[in-house]
């Protein structure tokens, strides 16, 4: 049934699918409170949430590429660079609808829920169109993956203490 898994494989599948699940469910329980507050304090039924999230998403990819092409000595830090990128965009982008779009619609739930749902199939096509319908994804810098040394061990190991390593 399972294979040619040993019982070892199947505990680290199982940890790993684990840590996977709480990752989604960490990035879903992000969203509802995001929705949650915005509609709290705003009274604004916001059905683009999840497109200002993929903006974000999309500018940390093309940060990656960024680094990758133009800064390849520098591509191990792009991550914090990327960061504040996609806070910067998906911010600039949710001040502008909400100055275009979103003020003129307060103490109308229904119509800002139609409005910010059409918003979202906009953002949608948009972003179909500009980086195809396949999902894209980044490469992690080295670092992320475990793979390098920290300096201090790194250090030791150069020098009289690698016994202690």
């Amino acid at each position: 049934m399972f294979g040619d898994y040993s019982l070892a494989e199947l505990g680290s599948i199982l940890v790993m699918q684990g840590f996977a699940g709480l990752i989604l469910f960490s990035v879903f329980l992000l969203m509802a409170l995001g929705l949650a507050i915005i509609f709290g304090q705003m009274g604004v039924i916001n059905m683009a949430h999840g497109e200002f999230m993929i903006l974000g998403a999309y500018m940390t990819y093309l940060c990656s590429h960024l680094f990758e092409t133009h800064f390849p000595s520098l591509y191990s830090g792009y991550f914090f660079f990327a960061m504040a990128i996609a806070f910067v965009a998906a911010g600039a982008l949710g001040l502008l609808v909400e100055w275009l779009l979103i003020r003129h619609l307060y103490a109308r739930p229904l119509d800002t829920l139609l409005a910010t749902w059409g918003l979202s199939l906009i953002m949608q096509q948009a972003f179909r169109s500009t980086f195809g319908a396949r999902e894209v994804g980044v490469e992690l810098p080295q670092w992320m993956m475990g793979r390098s040394r920290s300096p201090a061990r790194s250090r030791c190991r150069s020098t009289a203490c690698s016994s202690w390593a």
